[in-house]
């Protein structure tokens, strides 16, 4: 059994403070009954932090599933350190929904909005992908599957039909991308995510010191080095990649293709 005091003590934001505090009371029932244990879908800001906190930890093992390869919102799964985690363990449930209208204007957030309506916490809802203008998958906790099939009828005043699918049946769109061609000064995330992002760079510094920004799915800092292919995610604005550097100006400042996803 852990000592949950001794890692408890490394977060300072009560929420994470108390979702940490839950995920290692799943680490004592695993140790205990060399059982496999589950978290809810955890969003990506906080992530990181929780996976640097499990990995310390003898005995067990660990991985993290959303779905699909690239999922945003994710479920750490813990399991004896003579076991393995299979991605068909986790207690993940793809979802499609197809509207009937034959016109729609349904976004992401009416999608999540009618979910949530339903009284469901937004912690057994991983990602939502939209597939098209009629189709959507949505990967929802083993839990409450059920109660979603059988009780949404609607997203936004449009019918819908609604069904299980399997993970091999899932569709994932591909992601439209708007390329930036521009010079920054150096190749530090806040310079990189202030170009991408079209905002101030001061605005971006602010946002990564408060811990709003991610290189690769791991915290970043001002000063963090990104490389071609990095991928980059600030709150509230998206993600952008690190696509070509292509050198130097004569005012020394570097060329750079910036891919941000829209």
């Amino acid at each position: 059994m852990i000592n949950k005091i001794t890692y408890l003590s490394k977060f300072t934001d009560i929420e994470e403070k108390f979702l940490a505090s839950k995920i290692l009371d799943r680490v004592n029932i695993c140790l205990k009954r060399h059982e496999n244990m589950f978290t809810d879908f955890i969003d990506m800001y906080k992530l990181d932090k929780f996976l640097n906190m499990l990995y310390s930890i003898s005995d067990i093992k660990v991985k993290a599933f959303g779905g699909y390869d690239d999922s945003e919102r994710k479920i750490i799964g813990l399991c004896p350190d003579y076991k393995e985690l299979e991605n068909n363990d986790f207690p993940i449930v793809p979802i499609e929904i197809i509207l009937k209208a034959s016109k729609t204007n349904i976004s992401h957030r009416d999608y999540l909005g009618s979910i949530l309506s339903l009284g469901i916490d937004r912690s057994k809802i991983g990602d939502i992908l939209v597939v098209d203008d009629k189709k959507a998958v949505i990967f929802v906790h083993k839990d409450i599957h059920f109660y979603i099939i059988n009780n949404l009828f609607k997203i936004k005043n449009t019918k819908i039909e609604i069904k299980e699918i399997k993970f091999e049946e899932i569709v994932i769109p591909q992601p439209k991308i708007k390329e930036i061609n521009a010079t920054v000064s150096s190749l530090r995330a806040d310079a990189i995510l202030s170009c991408g992002f079209q905002i101030s760079r001061s605005k971006v510094v602010n946002l990564v010191k408060n811990e709003k920004a991610l290189i690769n799915g791991k915290v970043a800092t001002p000063s963090s080095n990104v490389k071609v292919n990095d991928f980059l995610t600030l709150r509230g604005f998206g993600r952008i990649k690190l696509e070509e550097i292509k050198g130097k100006t004569r005012k020394n400042r570097i060329n750079v293709v910036i891919h941000r996803y829209v």
